[in-house]
């Protein structure tokens, strides 16, 4: 009997400064890092209940974070398959040695990176990450997976907000094939796409170009944009074909969810879904990120065993 393995990636700090889970949606009204609506929250606690619940169902469970004081408690709970501890450190020296700006998003995409290098041993079918500090039912996520590798689609967390905002994808919650996965990630890092710099629209970006790189070096110019509302017809057609065939998490699996300790802004997934509109293209490509990938030899290293 055939099984279908699928791996999780558990992704972030142990302890997550940001925005109340119950504001998600008014991140835009924070003045300041002490605003109301920030709160500093630990992790430890619900990355270990993610783990316990991961294990009756997941065939390899990671937690893929940075250096903690609780890391001990972690090590302690023997209950992932692997903890990979990353140094900020070591990423700040890596980064800025091969000349990429440190963008905290940088700091997800480098956590991912390295546990997707390490599953690529481990003959998945599937790889879905979700991060540290947010709280969903695992059981539901788990067969949320097995529907797209069934349908042989990708999972996201969430539709088109905005009509002209297609060249983005969220990022709590995502996943595919592991080839596709581990590809995916690998170009997350190593390529700078240029502006717009930001973890929804680099994770779209590198996604198209995983699937749909061209052999052209003058085609991949269009990957190059700085606008991802004025981007060219051949990316906007892409990126519209892959939302029609995307496996979307519905309204219902978000019940219950707890972002930060708190119950999920319920704005952030139920919304009214907005039809992709292609805008006008101009001619505003990043040439110099262009050509560093062109002359690059960018390569990344890090500690996985």
């Amino acid at each position: 009997m055939l099984t279908n393995k699928i791996g999780l990636i558990i992704q972030g700090p142990l302890v997550s400064k940001g925005i109340k889970g119950s504001k998600l949606r008014d991140k835009n009204k924070i003045k300041s890092k002490d605003s109301e609506f920030v709160t500093k929250y630990n992790c430890l606690e619900n990355v270990l209940d993610i783990g316990k619940k991961a294990n009756n169902n997941f065939d390899e469970v990671i937690l893929s974070t940075w250096e903690s004081s609780d890391i001990s408690h972690v090590r302690e709970s023997n209950i992932f398959s692997k903890i990979i501890v990353n140094s900020e450190k070591d990423f700040e020296n890596l980064y800025i040695k091969n000349n990429v700006f440190i963008q905290n998003y940088k700091k997800q995409f480098h956590t991912l990176y390295v546990a997707s290098r390490y599953l690529k041993k481990k003959d998945l079918d599937f790889i879905v990450k979700i991060r540290t500090d947010l709280e969903i039912n695992i059981d539901k996520l788990h067969n949320e997976c097995l529907i797209a590798l069934s349908k042989n689609k990708t999972l996201i967390n969430n539709g088109i907000r905005s009509s002209s905002r297609f060249l983005e994808i969220d990022d709590f919650i995502f996943g595919s094939k592991s080839d596709l996965f581990i590809k995916w990630m690998d170009n997350l890092v190593k390529i700078e796409f240029g502006k717009p710099a930001g973890a929804h629209s680099n994770l779209m970006i590198s996604y198209l170009w995983t699937k749909h790189k061209s052999k052209s070096y003058l085609k991949n110019i269009h990957f190059f944009h700085k606008s991802i509302e004025n981007n060219s017809k051949i990316i906007n057609e892409l990126a519209i074909k892959e939302w029609e065939d995307f496996h979307i998490l519905g309204k219902k699996f978000w019940n219950n969810s707890k972002l930060r300790g708190e119950k999920l802004d319920s704005r952030y997934y139920d919304f009214k879904i907005s039809e992709p509109k292609i805008k006008k293209h101009r001619m505003k490509y990043d040439f110099r990120a262009y050509a560093k990938w062109l002359k690059s030899d960018f390569s990344l290293q890090s500690n996985v065993k």
